[in-house]
């Protein structure tokens, strides 16, 4: 290149800046100078896969090992923004048996905006790595209204199936203890941590995840998951435990005291009548160190985290004849879906927006998203929606 040409493309580099990035975002992902909106869809379209992952270090009765079939969302390329998206048919859990007595009745079909297998995003890697851990008898995609939001912002999402403690085990009389769960569910955060960190080559997602930056978020016993392995993997950097069961039950077996010295935003509601507040959210809250933060949905129920509402289990179970000794069901399962409930059209908004906001602020390095975790902001969804409380 001659001097001319050399000093006009200088010029050109100096006036124009750094090229312009491959797969431009719409809006900046949160980070130092950035923080969307947390509570609507994120700058990045979202790909799904799903991911069946053997434990042989732990073996069932029957010798074979324990499986996490695992859902995984993760930002994708701007090209997969409106391509078809998955969806999730619950009658898919039944046997084909009580599918028949379920008979024509409508179930409604989760629909979501993640595309399968969308190739990633990956110039704007890596992403930090985000667990949900489900609900004792749920499934791993109990939850899109946060999962698939939380990817869209730049976080990758594994979901997976707690073997023993789904849905699909319910439905065939194969539901494990809650005890055996206290112990397998940390188990099978940490254990697939693991194994998305070592990815083989040539796997789409490798080198993308970011277990530097690791939060666990969970529902129920899924939110007792995160508190439990918050104590023993100290990978975990931050967590939202949605509704979770005391830190009484939480802490068992532990050495005392527990301090997790993490980040920690409780999420839990009022009305709740599966975990009551004063038996459950409160202690679970006491018992967390600075800082903290605690949402309370205040009219909202167990369910009202999650998108299991729109599927009316409790006309499901009934059809089937569902049965779980000692419990109320069909109680059990209405609890958060009723109309003195807020609908999900308030409550998964607001839930997001703290959520993600809280995960944006500590997994993305954003403190401009701290900013938006206001008690102002929580009362924008609606006069005496929520109560937030922040203890830094």
């Amino acid at each position: 290149m001659n001097r001319a040409l050399l000093l006009t493309f200088a010029c050109c580099v100096a006036a124009c800046g750094a090229p312009a990035p491959v797969d431009p975002l719409p809006f900046p992902a949160a980070g130092p100078d950035a923080a969307p909106d947390p509570g609507v869809l994120g700058p990045f379209p979202v790909g799904v896969r799903t991911m069946e992952i053997l434990d042989t270090g732990r073996k069932k009765p029957d010798g074979s090992p324990r499986t996490l079939v695992t859902e995984i969302w993760y930002p994708a390329t701007q090209a997969s923004k409106g391509g078809a998206g998955a969806k999730y048919n619950i009658k898919d859990l039944f046997t084909p048996e009580q599918q028949a007595q379920i008979g024509t009745a409508v179930v409604p079909v989760l629909e979501t905006a993640a595309v399968r297998d969308a190739p990633p995003a990956a110039t704007h890697g890596p992403f930090p790595l985000v667990i949900f851990s489900h609900g004792q008898a749920a499934m791993r995609w109990q939850s899109t209204y946060l999962t698939i939001f939380l990817a869209s912002h730049g976080y990758i999402v594994a979901s997976p199936d707690h073997e023993g403690g789904t849905l699909y085990d319910v439905v065939r009389g194969q539901l494990s203890a809650t005890t055996e769960g206290l112990e397998k569910r940390p188990q099978d955060v940490s254990y697939l941590v693991n194994r998305l960190s070592r990815l083989p080559e040539g796997d789409p997602l490798k080198s993308l995840i970011d277990i530097e930056h690791l939060g666990v978020c969970g529902h129920s016993f899924g939110g007792l998951t995160s508190l439990r392995v918050a104590a023993l993997d100290k990978r975990v950097k931050a967590i939202v435990p949605q509704a979770p069961v005391s830190t009484d039950i939480a802490w068992i077996g532990l050495a005392m005291p527990v301090e997790l010295k993490i980040p920690v935003q409780i999420q839990g509601a009022h009305q709740d009548k599966t975990l009551p507040w004063d038996e459950h959210i409160a202690p679970a809250w006491a018992a967390q160190q600075k800082p903290r933060q605690l949402l309370d949905v205040v009219a909202g129920g167990h369910f009202t985290f999650s998108d299991l509402c729109q599927f009316d289990l409790a006309a499901l179970a009934d059809a089937v004849k569902l049965n779980i000794p000692g419990t109320d069901i069909k109680k059990v399962l209405a609890d958060g879906c009723g109309p003195d409930n807020p609908p999900a059209s308030v409550a998964q908004p607001l839930m997001r927006h703290f959520a993600i906001g809280f995960f944006n602020a500590e997994l993305r390095g954003s403190p401009k998203s701290r900013e938006l975790l206001t008690q102002e902001k929580a009362t924008g969804f609606g006069a005496g929606v929520a109560v937030f409380t922040s203890d830094p």
